[in-house]
Parts: C-alpha cells; structure tokens; sequence
C-alpha cells in the first residue's frame, strides 16, 4: 500500500526536484546552487496552494472568532450531553461544523508530500557524496560532503550537526513573523512542526537539510511579501530582473550548446510575457469558457476525459507499443521476470500525474481556474496524439535504457519542426472554437471516443506482450536457463582434433591492432594467429548479418532472397545447423557444440528447439545465465539493478518524449538522461550477461571429449554491448581509476573489444597449457562492425552514404600447429568464408544437409552483395520469404574494400 501512495502521489514530484535538479546541475555546474534551485522551484510551483491555503485559514479565523462568543457561552453554562447538543445544534445553524478547523491544517499537509519527495531523492542521490558545499569556488568551504551530516562542531567526544539547528532557528524565525497576532495554538503549531523537522533532518546529508534550509528562507521572505503593498508586482519584477541576468549568463558561460542556450533563453524569457498570459487567461475565461464555467457537470466531465486519455496514452498505450515491438527483450531484465511489472508500474505513475494531482489542484479551485484547466488539458490531449502518432519520428533502434543508439540526436529538421507546431495550432484553435460555442458534449464524446481506442490498442498490445513473454518462458525452460552452477559445456580433445569458432557480436576490426599494440602480450598469447583486414559483412545488423557466419554464401541476404519459396525462419535455422550437422555427419568421430545461435527460429533469445531431432549436437545457452554466480563472486561490482531502475524511473519520460512536440523533444530526451541525476548510459548487465561467459571459460571448459575429435561454435555478446573498464587488463569496476592511453579511450566498445581479447588471450594461455592449442583450428568472427566513420576508407560522397565501416567484422583464424606472431591478410575475405575456413582438410567436398549444394567460398569471386538496409527486427521485414530492403541499398563490393571504387550500387527489384 505504501509503494502505491508513493508512486501515484510521490514520485510525480520526485520528477519535479530532479528535473530541477538536473536543470540547474547542467546550467551552473555547481551542486550547491542546483540544490538551492530545486528549493526555489517548489516554492514557486506550491505558492498558489499556499495561497489556497493561507485563505482557508483565514475564513477559518474568521469563523472561529464570529463563532467564539456565543461557543464560549455556551460551554459556561452548559456540560455533557447539553453542552454537545447545543454546539452541534448551533454550529449546524451557523454552516459550519468542526471537522473545518482541519482548513488551518492544509498549510502544513501541503509540505508532507512534497518534504517526503525531497527526502527521496536528496538524501540517496549519489552525485552528492563526497562533493563539498560552495557558490563560487570550492576552496575553503567548511562542508566538505554534502552527502553525509556536516559534523562541524565537536564537544569532547560528541559530535554536533550544526546545521539543522541553523535551519530551526529560520524557521523559528519565519514562524514567528507568520503567527505574529495569532493565536497561541497557532504559534505552537509552528514551533513544533520546526522541532520535528529538526529531529528528522539531524543526522540528514547536508544536500537536504540545505534543501529544507532554503524553503524555510524562502518561506521567510514569502511572509515578509504578504506585508508588501503590492506583492505581485514586486515578485514579477524581481523575477524580470533575474530573466535578464539569467539569459546572458547562458551564452557566457557555455555550460550548454548555442542552441538549448536560445531554447532555454526563449522559454525563460516568457516570465516577461507574464502581464499578457493573465490578460490572454482574462479574454479565454470572457470569450471561450463561458460554456464550461456554466456547467460544472459538462466541466468535470470533459475535465476528467481529457485527463484519463493522457494517462492512459503515457501510461498504457506507448509503454505497450514499445515493450511489445519486442517482449522478449524486455521480459527477465535483472530481478524482474516479466515485462507487465514496468507496464503496471508506469501506468501507476501516469496516474499520479495526469490525474491524482490535477483532480486534487481542479478541485482546489472555483469556476474560473477550473475551466481553464479543463481547456489547457483538453488542448494537451488532442496536440498529445498528434505528436504521438502524426509526428512519431524515426530514431532508429532503442536500448533498454530508453537510448536511440543509432542517432547522435533527436533533433529535427527546421521544416518539420514548422509543420509540427501548425497541425499542433489548428488543433489547438479547433478545440477552443469547439468549447467556444459550447459544443461541450461532442468535445466530451471525441475524448472519450480517443481513450477509448487507445485503451483498445493497448490491450492489444498487452496481449502480443503476454504472448511474446509465454514465449519467453518457454524457451527459457528448454534452454535450461536457471542453471546456475558452472559446470563445464565444451570439451575439447587433447588426442584428436579441435574445431574452435568463436563468434564476437559486433566485434570491429579496426580496434585488433591497436589493442595488441597496447598490450603486446596478446601478440604472445595469439601466437598463429592471421587477421583478415579486408574483411566485409553482408549486413550492419545481427538479423542479416549473422547467417553468413553460421551457414556460408548459400545464406547471404542475396542468396536467401533467391530461395523465395523457403520461409526466412527456416532459412536462418539451416544456416545455423549446417556447420554441426556436416561436422556429425559428414565427417569421422566428430562432435558438434554449439551455444547461443543467433535468432533461432526467429526468437530473440536462442531457441535451442531446433536441436531437438540432432542428438549428436550439443546445445546451450550461456548469455546472462551466469551473471547472477558472477556477481556474488564479484560482490564490489555495482549496477545490478541498472536497467530496471531506468526503465521504472524513465518509461513515463520515454512517454512524455513521444506527445512533446518537435521542438522539445531533444530537451526531454537530454541525451538519453531524460533529467536523471543517476542516469547511466552503460547498460552494464547487457555487458556483463556475455562478458561472465568469457570470464568462466576455463572452468567451463573440460578436455575429455566423448569422440575423437570436436567441433565447437561459440556465440558471445560481449563486444556488442560497451562498457568502461579498467586498464590495463579492462576488467570491470565500481569506480574506474586507471584510463587507457589509446586515441579510443572515449568509445566503450573499444572497451569492450579489448575486454573480449584480453579474456580469450587468458583461455588461450590455458589452452596451451593443458596442450590442446596446437591441435586446435581457432577462427574469431563477427557478423558485422558498428562504426560509421573508420580511417583507412577513401572517404568520398559514395561512403558517406554506405557508412562502410558497419561492414567491417573481426576476422582472424589459427590453423592447427599454426605459430609465430600475429600475421596481417590483405586478401578480399567475407565472413561467410568461416565454413569453408572451419571444414578445410577435414571434410573432403562437404554438402549442406539442406539443399545438397556444396559448401565453398566460389561465390566470392563475384564479390559480396552487401545490403545496407537496417532491417534488425523480423517485424520490420514485410515478408515470411524474403528480405524486403530498399531497393537502392545493395552495394557490390570485390578487392579492396577501403576504396570507394571497389563498392558498386546494384538496384535490385522490390520484394514483397
């Protein structure tokens, strides 16, 4: 019950104060005034339910003295039962009863969720810990951590918090002028509240009893311009005053780019326009609203519909559409098995925001606030939609930490932003002619026709997810997913021969060199060993990409598009069991492994299902089955909980990105951040998942193979997703205190690619040491590269379309008995070439199970038709049969494939 109360009604303000927070953090580069900021925030944004409340306590003083005489006579000459019948009998004649006196109250219940808030999030935020407390410059502060209690007085062996008692005695202060001719009741009311406070703020961080500090100043000065003659004018002048210091400050200080500085400068400079938004109010209230402050019923009715459709397109519809474009992603995230969890957890926030808090701020009010809320959401209900849906934008993939990483930003174009903010102004005017002239009704029937469909949509939507998670479940059951312990799954033959290949998820060649350049033992540790530099890929993407390395030329995205009459799914398994089943079939006393396999049967996590009618091949999944052993062996590791965070705490935002318009959109998504003072860009589990397996590769590996020789096809994750490690051996860490010299320091997949070499360096060592690396063929692959721009390319207008560096994968290969030195091949190779490379002089002639075509790099003489579509979805791919890529992104490339004269375009037909 408790977690509910605070996700629909605390952590809406929880966004308040981190927004704030992050806002002023990134504008001033100072965690002081960034704290001091969110103070004057809430100030601000709880003023006018303070001045709600600051009447309703003065109609209750007012009351309580009309009331007082005759109440004290009352209670003079009568007692007991008379006395209760009397009062009751007079206050129901005066309209009043007691449970008004609560009224007095409001004051001071307003604080409780917005000081529960703060204290949510001050007292855990870790930017605070170990930063000092300072305004201009960090030298000689007398608060050196304003994530712990300031400790700056000591008393022989007890140490004293100062500065909550600094915070008491403002407090004292400004209760003192606020009661002053009240009531000793009243005054005692406000002294206790000030010694609870400072009871529970005593042993707080220093961050938040600055916080509550601030408020209590704040609210000082707040009384003192209750005394004022004209206290809006002041404010509205004092607020002018720091607009026009304010915007200068932005450009000078250049803790922001030119552009969110004129953004941020425009938004800011609207508190000038403050006289003309009143007089706009004035005129709507006058000219528009007549009918709503006519009608409380049609008022409300229209009110809550349009509230109630932005919940549930926040809060249900968006979550669902982007969890069910791929529920098995989503589903198994660090603690939490389902998907549904994150989807109830948003719908519960949206809740609070859209509707707990604005029923509670409408019923505050009278008539006019009222209608005028009721336009406000009505507008932001139907320009929510179009921003949703007309304007949904093409950002590329998303991660599970709500980041587009195939985009540097999200930022629009000039034109689009333009129409964006006319359809938005039509809609707009549509809606406030309609209320205008007092179609009241049909405006409530169209709202109530929007949420309607969005609930519709979105359940299902729920029903793919629920799907997709069964699914999941299932294939987490057959792959045997929960075994925890590490027991060994490759066994390799110390007699007889080995078949290693070890595919590396977007590992690039352009960082092997300067890895083993920073590292020369890995020159040592990959004796043998010959790196294919002029290797290309068939695809930027794993969906396309990844064929070629399991089932060579006979499964490119070109050949496959020839086999129109066989499903892509059962496509992409024949290239998957080709290697094992030639291995166990075709060739003497071989055994096959295999772990991982690429989208099998089109599942995003591995559906070992297809193994089921080959005994002889060994099948296993391995990513993230031992990342729960690893960490509890790793107890100093932090970010378990990584992406779970993120996505409870960011999903709404991720919402509130989609119905922004254009032009807000880059300010919502702030980088990936979306205003997180704790945001992480590191999924570090999606790191960890593959990385663990690399880790635990000797203990999962064991020399006693069954057969007389073994065949093992290794799949692994850990380039593929980037993390910051530790130099120089890139291991992970909580806090990195080492940084690596190389050019690369900046870009985590170089971090992780040097992760994968140094572990495999390590296996390699104790491959040799138990003697099975001679006799071992090593081959490392990837199916494709991920970076756009690589030096070594002819750059030119042509590349700058392929962007050829997504096709670039780590290739190398040991043969058995192979030594000496890394060796660079400047050969034209594929990572298709992987089958013939694994089969050679082993199986005379091999044939695919399949089709009973023969398995050979002879294709490659015609060069490789690379496509450059990002097809990295199924459900993005309009056919069960063939690759539906644009027409204009086939390139065929052949020799050299750093010059832009080796990549030629083929239009090939449109596939449907």
């Amino acid at each position: 019950m408790g977690n509910l109360l605070y996700t629909v009604l605390i952590y809406p303000l929880v966004q308040v104060i981190e927004f704030v927070f992050s806002f002023c953090y990134r504008v001033f580069d100072n965690l002081t005034l960034s704290i001091i900021g969110v103070s004057l925030a809430v100030s601000l944004l709880t003023l006018p339910l303070y001045i709600v409340a600051e009447h309703w306590q003065e109609v209750e003083r007012a009351t309580q003295k009309k009331l007082e005489p005759k109440v004290r006579r009352i209670k003079e000459m009568f007692s007991g039962n008379e006395q209760y019948m009397i009062l009751t009998t007079y206050y129901r004649q005066s309209h009043y009863h007691p449970i008004m006196a609560l009224r007095s109250s409001f004051g001071l219940l307003i604080q409780i969720p917005f000081f529960t808030a703060a204290y949510s999030c001050l007292s855990s935020m870790e930017l605070l810990n170990g930063m000092p407390m300072y305004i201009l410059h960090d030298r000689g502060n007398f608060i050196r951590n304003m994530g712990a209690p300031d400790g700056l007085l000591q008393l022989g062996p007890f140490t004293v918090n100062l500065f909550p008692l600094i915070m008491t005695a403002i407090n004292i202060i400004s209760g003192t002028i606020y009661t002053r001719g009240l009531k000793l009741r009243e005054k005692l009311q406000v002294y206790g509240l000030a010694l609870v406070f400072v009871a529970i703020l005593y042993d707080s961080p220093c961050g938040l009893v600055l916080y509550w500090t601030c408020n209590n100043i704040f609210s000082l000065v707040k009384n003192i311009f209750y005394k004022l003659k004209h206290p809006v004018k002041t404010l509205y002048a004092i607020a002018c005053l720091a607009v026009t210091a304010f915007i200068p400050y932005l450009f000078v200080s250049r803790t922001v780019s030119v552009k969110r500085a004129i953004l941020t400068s425009c938004i800011a400079a609207l508190v000038y326009a403050a006289p003309l938004f009143i007089r706009l109010s004035e005129w709507l209230l006058k000219e528009v609203c007549p009918s709503l402050a006519s009608s409380f019923k049609k008022r409300l009715a229209l009110f809550a519909l349009a509230s109630s459709g932005l919940w549930l397109i926040t809060g249900f519809l968006i979550p669902t559409l982007l969890v069910s474009s791929s529920p098995m992603e989503f589903s198994g995230i660090d603690n939490y098995s389902s998907p549904f969890f994150f989807i109830r957890n948003t719908l519960l926030q949206s809740f609070g925001l859209f509707v707990v808090w604005p029923f509670l701020i409408f019923f505050l009010y009278k008539d006019k606030i009222q209608s005028l809320l009721t336009l406000a959401f009505s507008v932001g209900f139907a320009t929510a939609l179009a921003n949703a849906f007309l304007f949904h934008g093409n950002y590329g993939i998303m991660t599970k930490l709500l980041t587009f990483k195939t985009v540097a930003n999200v930022d629009s174009s000039l034109p689009m932003i333009l129409l964006n903010m006319a359809v938005l102004a039509l809609l707009a005017a549509a809606v406030l002619a309609a209320i205008r002239k007092g179609w009241l009704t049909a405006a409530s029937y169209a709202a109530l026709f929007m949420a309607g469909a969005i609930l519709c949509v979105s359940v299902v939507n729920v029903r793919t997810i629920r799907k997709g998670y069964a699914q999941y479940v299932e294939v987490s059951k057959n792959n045997n997913a929960d075994i925890k312990e590490i027991a060994p799954i490759f066994h390799l033959s110390k007699t007889g021969r080995n078949v290693l290949v070890i595919y590396l998820d977007k590992a690039q060649n352009r960082f092997l060199q300067p890895i083993f350049d920073e590292y020369p033992t890995l020159y040592g540790q990959f004796s043998g060993f010959t790196l294919y530099r002029n290797t290309v890929s068939f695809n930027g993407w794993t969906l396309l990409g990844a064929s070629p390395c399991y089932g060579g030329y006979e499964y490119t995205p070109e050949a496959k598009n020839k086999r129109s009459d066989v499903g892509l799914v059962e496509k992409q398994n024949e290239a998957i069991l080709l290697l094992p089943r030639i291995f166990t079939e075709q060739a003497d006393g071989w055994s096959s492994t295999i772990t991982d396999p690429s989208w099998a049967n089109y599942s995003w996590i591995a559906d070992l299902g297809i193994f089921k009618d080959y005994p002889k091949i060994a099948s296993h999944s391995t990513d993230g089955v031992y990342l729960d052993q690893w960490y509890k062996e790793n107890k100093n590791i932090a970010g378990i909980d990584t992406t779970s965070k993120t996505l409870k705490r960011s999903l709404l935002w991720y919402s509130l990105f989609r119905i922004s318009p254009l032009f807000l959109r880059p300010a919502v998504y702030n980088a990936g951040g979306y205003w997180d003072p704790n945001s992480t860009d590191e999924d570090i589990n999606a790191f960890l998942e593959g990385y663990s397996v690399l880790d635990y590769l000797k203990r999962l590996t064991a020399f006693d193979s069954a057969s007389e020789n073994s065949f093992t096809y290794f799949v692994n994750n850990t380039t593929h997703d980037g993390a910051f490690l530790q130099y120089p051996d890139y291991t992970p860490v909580k806090e990195l205190t080492r940084q690596t010299p190389s050019p690369f320091a900046e870009d985590y997949e170089y971090h992780s690619n040097a992760a994968a070499l140094h572990r495999l360096g390590e296996y390699f060592d104790y491959l040799k040491e138990n003697g099975v690396y001679d006799n071992t063929r090593i081959i490392i692959v990837a199916d494709h590269s991920s970076a756009g721009y690589e030096d070594g390319y002819e750059w030119d207008s042509k590349f700058m379309t392929i962007q050829p560096g997504h096709f670039h994968p780590l290739l190398m290969m040991k043969d058995f008995g192979a030594e000496g030195t890394l060796e660079v091949n400047n050969d034209f190779m594929t990572n298709a070439d992987v089958p013939t490379l694994a089969l050679e002089g082993i199986v005379a002639n091999p044939t695919n199970p399949f089709t009973g075509n023969a398995v050979d790099s002879s294709d490659k003489e015609r060069g490789a038709l690379v496509c450059t579509d990002h097809i990295f979805m199924p459900q993005q791919n309009n056919s069960r049969y063939v690759f539906t890529a644009a027409p204009d992104s086939w390139w065929r490339v052949k020799g050299n494939i750093f010059k832009s004269s080796s990549w030629t375009q083929e239009i090939q037909e449109e596939l449907k």
